[in-house]
């Protein structure tokens, strides 16, 4: 058998005898379940700090998923965050032999990424700008170079191709004896054949775990269990969504010469790769659509296998023979057919779980389990030990899920699609096509039948744009102006000038109440949110680090009663931390988010609308900026907010699930003299890019403190850092911190931005791109930045340049939001389809 499914490898291979028959510990600091490479990695990592830490496998150190991967690396992903994780692989891959002593075949050969299509050669290209930015060494090539560095391969077809000559491949099974033996010799106990079975719980906190061997206690549990994680983590009431799928690649004969070790090749139109494995090659697939397995029909021995599936195969296999013949010529020895595990939304699961502190995850790689190992390691032993990441965490972070997607019956829907996600186009503001029509909001029905096209949100079906009454507009995917553009620009248009009406009952409201519920929140905000009833206070919530894990609004609804409104994806985290923090004490807490609809209703004509449909006084002195009231509305009662996310005059209406649609019809009803539109979340971005408001996620993360992030004011001046991360803030230089937020206004009307694109200042590399949209009112595209100081050297405007898609674009950089309601600042002039 070939060494990259060596079956035999594990802990024998470092460890001595007498170490080989040691009884469990009792307790330790940190224990870690799970012996693939990415626990390894992790336990290495602690372990290389000083910590106490101890590694548990089920089988062989290298089993599970491990030992049946492709063994592929490299230092380039889509995200600056994931890049800069990427990168670290490849580095640390680079010296794991010389540290650890033991034959990685790490080997650096390059890799082609293929582009055979207008949008992939448009993907290349952002990659290739994403990987600039974060110092990893690549090159945009034609067909021909392509030919010259893969002589099999047919050219035809070929656009162009981003070359990456550090990457390569690595045995995997061997890297995570490696790292293992690194654990083992900075004092790490390492165990095999121990299966555990529960993870052990007191008062919300993981407090051990039972084994078939017995018990061990310890202060932090990590799960890096691959595929069986899901099942594990339930045992302690904590949700991680994740499933299994047939994951396949094939042998060739032998090809000999220099044809057996060339550049990783990905063609990713194609749905395949190639790689060199002594003198022969080998073939992987991510079909379309992926084969899901339920770990209940997969054997728990740690090296599982399907049988060999050629018909499932074929149409791939047809694709690669056609783009290089050579592997007709050579024929296949070997089908191996495995488990791997894939999330809802193709992002690996990270951190700690929202529902049991001390309990942390690391699973879910979608096939990315080598490339990341070693940053993942890296930085969750970090995590670990500060109570925050060190990067940017919020795309992987496992609370970004809600409860209910750890469903068996969801995971299995959406597995179809998700294996063959890492290979898919990329598309800006792409949206999944399994597991749909799961959640929705009570105003679904209204708002499908004005036209609304839906994208989905932590399994939300949320009106993203809308065509016209009753008609089901479908995306048109590019990396240009795609087909909602227009129309996103008269909703926007709606908002600024007129009225537009937003669904946003996905934004989750959880509600604490109690005599103790201010104090719960006193002491889990930044803010001070000890104001008047009906008040509304913007605030965040940190970690231990003091980055930034949620915003969101606190609303005061009574002496004793408050909501605390947080983005949809924060659900859960936002549930479960006030959850945490209400422990013990004389508060409740408990999600309110399915209870209440929310009706936006934004632009200078909001007033008059609701004054329309609703007794009372609706003027400033009556209703004041972020104050609320009782309301009277659609033959029931609700509740309206005078607050805004667009930058215009702005309320946001709430009102009980069952009174919703009713409510609805008459605001809808009452807005046609005003001309009212329906507007989406892609207008909804737009607006809020141009007036700078920050997105959770984007613009800010846990691993940004609220100084940098310009969110200093929503520190409580009267709390003395009494709260989570406080004590981070009270000790933090603030004359130390080398960067800040600034907004991003391209001077080309063409461009658009995304995000991650780089800023340069007089020529230099300056910061990069958080977020971007395009603004209609300003006539071009615009966002925010996270730059260096030292390249914006005071307040008002400054000279830049963004790289957009290969192109520096002409930019200013503002310390102000370009966009004032009073049109004090306003550039230009509302551009949408007339």
């Amino acid at each position: 058998m070939d060494r990259l499914v060596d079956k035999t490898i594990g802990a024998s291979m470092f460890l001595q005898a007498a170490d080989q028959g040691r009884e469990l510990p009792h307790r330790v600091e940190h224990l870690v379940v799970g012996g693939g490479v990415v626990g390894a990695s992790i336990a290495a990592h602690l372990a290389e700090r000083g910590e106490e830490v101890a590694l548990l496998e089920a089988n062989r150190l290298g089993s599970g998923t491990t030992w049946h991967a492709a063994g592929l690396v490299t230092g380039s992903r889509t995200t600056s965050a994931m890049t800069r994780l990427a990168k670290y692989g490849i580095e640390t891959y680079a010296t794991l032999e010389h540290r650890s002593g033991i034959d990685i075949a790490f080997r650096q050969r390059g890799s082609l990424m293929i582009a055979r299509t207008e949008g992939r050669a448009d993907e290349v290209q952002y990659v290739y700008d994403v990987a600039k930015l974060n110092g990893v060494e690549a090159r945009i090539i034609n067909a021909g170079d392509v030919r010259d560095l893969w002589p099999p391969a047919d050219p035809t077809g070929i656009r162009k191709a981003l070359f990456l000559p550090g990457d390569g491949h690595v045995n995997p099974g061997y890297a995570a004896v490696a790292f293992a033996k690194l654990a083992y010799e900075a004092g790490a106990a390492i165990h095999e054949d121990v299966r555990v079975l529960e993870i052990l719980t007191k008062d919300g906190r993981a407090v051990g775990v039972r084994t078939d061997r017995g018990i061990i206690r310890s202060h932090n549990v990590v799960i890096a269990g691959g595929l069986w994680t899901r099942e594990l983590a339930m045992t302690a009431g904590a949700h991680v969504p994740l499933y299994a799928a047939e994951h396949l690649h094939v042998l060739t004969g032998e090809v000999g010469g220099s044809d057996a070790e060339p550049p990783v090749y990905r063609d990713l139109d194609n749905h395949y790769y190639i790689r060199g494995e002594n003198g022969h090659l080998l073939v992987g697939a991510f079909e379309p659509e992926g084969l899901p397995r339920s770990v209940h029909d997969i054997p728990g021995n740690g090296f599982a296998e399907f049988p060999a599936n050629w018909e499932h195969f074929a149409p791939i296999r047809a694709k690669a023979e056609s783009a290089v013949p050579l592997l007709a010529e050579a024929g296949f020895e070997r089908f191996l057919n495995a488990p791997e595990s894939f999330t809802p939304d193709a992002n690996f699961a990270l951190g700690p779980t929202s529902e049991v502190g001390g309990l942390f995850i690391a699973a879910g790689f979608n096939s990315q389990g080598i490339i990341f190992a070693p940053g993942v390691g890296k930085e969750l032993a970090e995590w670990i030990l500060t109570g925050g990441p060190g990067f940017d965490a919020s795309a992987v972070d496992v609370r970004r899920f809600s409860r209910h997607q750890t469903s068996g019956s969801y995971l299995h829907d959406r597995t179809v699609e998700g294996l063959g996600r890492l290979y898919a186009m990329h598309w800006p503001h792409m949206q999944p096509t399994t597991a749909r029509n799961v959640r929705r909001t009570p105003l679904h029905d209204r708002v499908a039948a004005l036209g609304a096209c839906f994208g989905e949100t932590n399994g939300w079906e949320r009106a993203n744009w809308y065509g016209d009454p009753g008609s089901a507009p479908r995306y048109e995917y590019n990396y240009g102006r795609q087909n909602w553009f227009e129309r996103v620009g008269l909703e926007h248009e709606a908002a600024r000038t007129g009225v537009a009406l937003f669904d946003l009952s996905s934004f989750a409201k959880i509600e604490i109440a109690g005599p103790a519920a201010l104090d719960v929140l006193q002491r889990t905000v930044t803010a001070d949110v000890d104001v008047a009833t009906d008040k509304a206070v913007y605030a965040l919530a940190l970690n231990k680090r003091g980055g930034i894990d949620l915003d969101g609004t606190v609303i005061r609804l009574a002496e004793d009663r408050f909501w605390f409104v947080v983005p949809a994806y924060a659900q859960d985290m936002a549930l479960n931390l006030l959850k945490r923090q209400a422990r013990g004490s004389a508060a409740a807490v408990f999600d309110a988010t399915s209870g209440w609809a929310t009706i936006a209703v934004m632009g200078p004509d909001s007033r008059r609308l609701l004054e329309s449909v609703s007794p009372g006084a609706w003027g400033d002195d009556a209703l004041p900026y972020t104050r609320g009231r009782a309301i009277e509305i659609g033959g029931g009662l609700g509740y309206a907010l005078r607050l805004s996310f667009v930058g215009e005059l702005g309320y946001e209406v709430y009102v009980p699930a069952e009174l919703a649609v009713n409510a609805f019809d008459r605001i809808w009803a009452a807005g046609r003299d005003l001309k009212a539109r329906m507007a989406g979340y892609h207008a909804l971005d737009s607006l809020r890019s141009e007036k700078g408001f920050r997105h959770l996620g984007h613009d800010i993360g846990p691993a940004d403190d609220p100084y940098s992030a310009g969110l200093g004011f929503t520190i409580g001046q009267n709390k003395d850092f009494g709260f989570i991360g406080g004590e981070a803030l009270r000790r933090m230089d603030r004359t130390l911190l080398t960067e800040r937020t600034v907004y991003v206004r391209l001077e080309d009307p063409e461009p658009l931005l995304l995000h991650d694109e780089a800023v340069l200042v007089g020529g230099e590399p300056a910061g990069r791109m958080t977020s971007g949209a395009y603004g209609y009112t300003l006539g071009c595209a615009v966002g925010q930045a996270r730059v260096l100081k030292t390249a914006i050297p005071g307040p008002g405007e400054h000279a830049a340049e963004v790289v957009v898609r290969g192109r520096s674009v002409p930019a200013t950089l503002s310390t102000r939001p370009f966009y004032d309601p009073d049109g004090v600042r306003l550039r230009g002039r509302v551009v949408a389809a007339r």
